[in-house]
């Protein structure tokens, strides 16, 4: 047998102090550091302050036999190894022996040769017991690595689905940016110091600056991103100097660029991330597997916001003031305010409820000289004769019960400014005496009072009425509507310029919107819109809006989220498709235009492939 592990253990009981002796002296020699007993019980006490590995014990011996000591010893340590000591002839007791757990059994007189038979035999079942405990421990631990591994991994998931469905809830990419920067940093510890996200052409970058070098760094970062093609890259010094990045934001051996891909292979964008720490490819997986998630997001927050940008570049290019108009009656409508806003003669404003009267005589008013004095709104049809006379021209202290002051009158207090005077056809008789001086001479006295007042002062009248028809019912004097009439400005119901209702409707959407992403409009809802007559006008299109923006859900304005009413007019002198249609005819011949006949430009302005710009050129007949 050969050498063992010097200073192992081993315990041998027997009540024979030579067999012990010769025990002591030979198991000495085979490396063992040999404990003894000279019984039972003193050997479970050396044993149970000991813990040797391997024991030897005669079976016959006064007190405990060797057969109970097998016993205690198991209960007491399951993988100790136990060789017992049996007497010539003595295979009963062998037998019972083996059957409590011993490894083995040698016969007296000891023979060396079967004493190291059953030594290498114990030792060979220690060590296949010890590799079974390692091998256990091992597979322990992977279990327990693997479980937390997968617990990890289980709460990332029920991360990235709790991001996902939050990612779908923001309206901006900016919005959308800081959010990945901030979810990518919380849920991983890698620090994002920047979302670039392309544009919808994909030659550019969104948000970028508008100064001499930016350009052309947006296209470059761009070029960049759209090499990824699905991989990361470890940038380097030179690249980081490109993208201009700044050197205190990241450590400039570990700027990975992360894409921002779609399921459909898409490229929306790009992260920047400062990879570190002992799981850096296990987060950057993850990094990864978070942007690919809301990459749809993000692409249908650029496009959404692009498309609002291009809406809101056409509404201000269409804008007078307040006023909203391409429709060739509006653009004259413009011109004439435009004109006559140098002078001071006196305006009148007609057109039905809701039309814009009131923003039309504001516009004269802003484009005049007078227009850092102040705009006086006087709504002649909320006040009765006397009430509408002092709103006017003021009274004095006393002038009638309850005039405990004097006061001034809208007149005085419009002083080097305008008089807008709202449904001036509601003014009664009596009134229309008084105010025809006072627009003639420019003076006019108070309730009570006998001083005269002059005042500098623009009148702008407005009504809704047909006023020559109320000189013929002798309502209105036909003096003071050639006062008035001195520039009329004719304001267009709706229904004669319905090419402008998609503006509005982008305009008080925006504004209902309030700086978050604009609602979007079905054509359906359009469909709807085009089909009714409008006998409120503007003031009833805004109030079908706002009803609907109420009402609606995240995906946009429904014929379903319109009031009930307008579903039930027909209109029989137009039909809606063709209200849309003239509509886009329009938009495609302007930007034709804009594009001085580029197809291919013109196809890429309207955001459609060329085909559909030829099939829709033939389909509205365009040269």
């Amino acid at each position: 047998m050969g050498q063992t592990q010097p200073g192992k253990k081993l315990l041998v009981i027997d009540d024979e102090p030579s067999t012990l002796k010769m025990l002591r002296r030979l198991l000495g020699v085979y490396g063992y550091s040999v404990l003894t007993a000279g019984s039972g019980e003193e050997g479970l006490e050396v044993f149970r302050n000991e813990r040797p590995p391997l024991i030897i014990t005669d079976i016959r011996m006064p007190g405990m036999d060797g057969i109970e000591v097998l016993r205690h010893l198991r209960e007491i340590s399951p993988e100790v190894e136990m060789i017992v000591i049996t007497g010539h002839g003595d295979m009963e007791l062998a037998v019972r022996s083996l059957r409590n757990s011993a490894s083995d059994f040698i016969n007296k007189p000891i023979r060396r040769e079967a004493l190291e038979i059953a030594l290498q035999r114990a030792e060979e079942k220690i060590e296949l017991k010890r590799k079974i405990r390692d091998h256990a421990q091992e597979l322990e631990y992977r279990v327990e690595k693997a479980t937390a591994d997968l617990s990890h991994q289980c709460r990332r998931l029920e991360v990235l689905l709790k991001i996902g469905k939050q990612a779908g809830e923001i309206p901006t990419y900016g919005k959308m940016s800081e959010f990945l920067q901030e979810k990518i940093e919380s849920t991983t510890g890698l620090k994002c110091p920047r979302i670039m996200v392309l544009n919808s052409i994909g030659d550019g970058l969104i948000g970028g600056h508008s100064n001499s070098r930016q350009p052309k760094v947006s296209a470059l970062v761009a070029e960049m991103i759209k090499g990824l093609r699905g991989g990361r890259q470890l940038l380097t010094s030179q690249e980081l100097e490109k993208i201009q990045l700044p050197v205190e934001a990241a450590d400039q051996k570990s700027v990975v660029m992360l894409p921002i891909d779609t399921e459909e292979g898409d490229t929306v964008g790009a992260a920047l991330v400062l990879a570190s720490g002992e799981r850096q490819e296990e987060d950057l997986k993850f990094a990864g597997l978070l942007l690919s998630l809301v990459a749809g997001a993000l692409r249908r927050a650029v496009v959404q916001e692009e498309e609002i940008s291009n809406l809101r570049q056409i509404v201000e290019k269409e804008k007078f003031g307040n006023m909203i108009g391409r429709h060739e009656k509006m653009r004259r409508i413009f011109n004439l305010i435009s004109n006559v806003a140098a002078s001071d003669a006196t305006v009148l404003v007609l057109g039905e409820s809701g039309t814009g009267k009131e923003l039309a005589a504001r516009r004269v008013h802003e484009l005049s000289s007078r227009s850092t004095g102040p705009f006086i709104v006087l709504d002649c049809a909320a006040y009765p004769q006397t009430l509408l006379e002092g709103e006017m021209f003021g009274h004095e202290k006393g002038a009638f019960t309850g005039a405990v002051h004097a006061r001034k009158g809208l007149f005085e207090l419009a002083q080097g400014g305008t008089l807008f005077l709202d449904e001036a056809g509601d003014i009664p008789l009596p009134s229309q005496v008084k105010l025809l001086r006072a627009l003639q001479f420019k003076e006019f006295h108070r309730l009570g009072s006998e001083t005269v007042t002059r005042v500098d002062v623009r009148v702008i009248a407005a009504t809704a009425r047909d006023l020559r028809q109320e000189i013929e019912r002798g309502t209105f004097r036909e003096d003071l509507y050639y006062r008035l009439h001195v520039i009329p400005i004719i304001m267009p119901p709706l229904r004669e310029r319905l090419s402008d209702l998609p503006l509005l409707v982008s305009h008080f959407l925006e504004r209902l919107s309030g700086g978050s992403t604009k609602k979007k409009i079905h054509r359906d809802a359009m469909q709807v819109l085009f089909n009714h007559n409008w006998p409120g006008n503007i003031r009833e299109l805004e109030n079908a809006i706002e009803h609907a923006f109420i009402l609606c859900g995240t995906d946009g304005i429904k014929a379903a989220d319109l009031p009930a009413y307008l579903h039930e007019y027909r209109k029989s002198s137009r039909s809606a498709s063709d209200g849309l249609e003239h509509v886009e005819r329009s938009h495609v011949i302007k930007v034709l235009q804009e594009c001085r006949g580029n197809k291919i430009m013109a196809a890429r302005r309207l955001k459609i492939s060329r085909s559909t710009l030829y099939r829709k050129l033939g389909q509205f007949d365009i040269q």
